[in-house]
This record gives structure tokens, sequence and C-alpha cells, in this order.
């Protein structure tokens, strides 16, 4: 009768481990299919144009950037926002500014909080030099302990900058910008 009950148990927590890390393995793949798709969707798959070549530069950084801080690499990130300077032409005072300090950063907090200040500041940039496609302004209201902050996106789909994996689909788009 003890054999039985242990063997009726071994069988139970067998089965409890075995789809345990089945549902493990497809919640992986799917974060790792959002992680692939973050990194393969480019402006230039998207159909986005813009007046000017440096605007289409500095948009494809914003994304860059943004991709880093999706995938929480503080690493990339920095390096993402050094790429900036490599921008021919403008003058964008603060904008730079914002730049260099998330560039000089290793804390994922505190350069996800300048992002959040890049987007305001490009947003106008973004708007006025938009020729043809759509970019969608994304809000997460639970950024920055409920005081919530927005970012652009090439794409309708929700990647949040501010939460990573955390909280990857958290957030709306408040507005389509097209032209």
């Amino acid at each position: 009768m003890k054999t039985l009950k242990k063997t009726n148990i071994f069988a139970f927590v067998l089965t409890v481990l075995v789809f345990s890390c089945k549902e493990n393995k497809t919640s992986n793949v799917e974060n790792s299919n959002d992680q692939v798709s973050v990194k393969t969707m480019a402006r230039k798959d998207s159909k986005i144009t813009f007046n000017s070549a440096e605007a289409g530069d500095i948009f494809d950084r914003y994304i860059q950037l943004r991709n880093a801080l999706i995938e929480s690499d503080a690493e990339k990130a920095s390096k993402a926002a050094m790429e900036f300077d490599s921008i021919e032409g403008g003058d964008y005072g603060k904008i730079n500014e914002v730049v260099i300090l998330i560039g000089a950063s290793d804390e994922l907090e505190s350069q996800r909080l300048l992002f959040s200040e890049l987007t305001t500041l490009l947003e106008p940039v973004i708007k006025d030099q938009l020729a043809g496609g759509a970019i969608y302004k994304q809000y997460c209201p639970m950024a920055f302990n409920n005081d919530g902050a927005s970012w652009l996106s090439a794409e309708s789909v929700i990647r949040n900058p501010y939460f990573g994996s955390k909280m990857l689909n958290c957030g709306k788009i408040t507005e389509t910008f097209t032209e």
C-alpha cells in the first residue's frame, strides 16, 4: 500500500514537472520571438520616409536605442546613444546633451529616464520631418512610479522600453503621426 502511494506521488510530481518545464519552454520561446522581432523590425521595413536624410538617421538611431532598452541592455543602449554623434548636420543642442548622458550612463533606469526626455525632445523634429508612413506614439501609464512616459515606434505593436521583458506589452497607442 505504501509503495502504491509513493508511486502515485512520484507520478504526480513527475507529471507536474514535465508540464511545468513545457510551459516554461513555451514562455521562453515567446519571449525569444518577441526579442527577435524587436531586433529585426527597422524603419526600412515600415516604409517610413522623411523630408531629410538627417531626420531619417536620427529616427533610426532612436529606434536602435529604444530596442536596446526593450532588451534591458544598458551597454547596448549606451553604444546606441553614442551613434547619435555620427549624424552629420543640424544643431540639436539639448537633444545632444541628453544623448551624451545616455551614452555615458551604465545604469538602465537612468538611461530609461533620459530616454523619456529624449522622446519629448525628438517628437516635434520627427513629426515635422515625416514625409510618408506612420509613426506611433505609445504610452505606458505605469512607467516611473505611475507618472507615465511615451515613446515613438515604427510599428503599432507595443514593445515597452521602460520595463523590457517585465512588462513588454504594457502600453497603448496615444497618437499616430502620418503625412
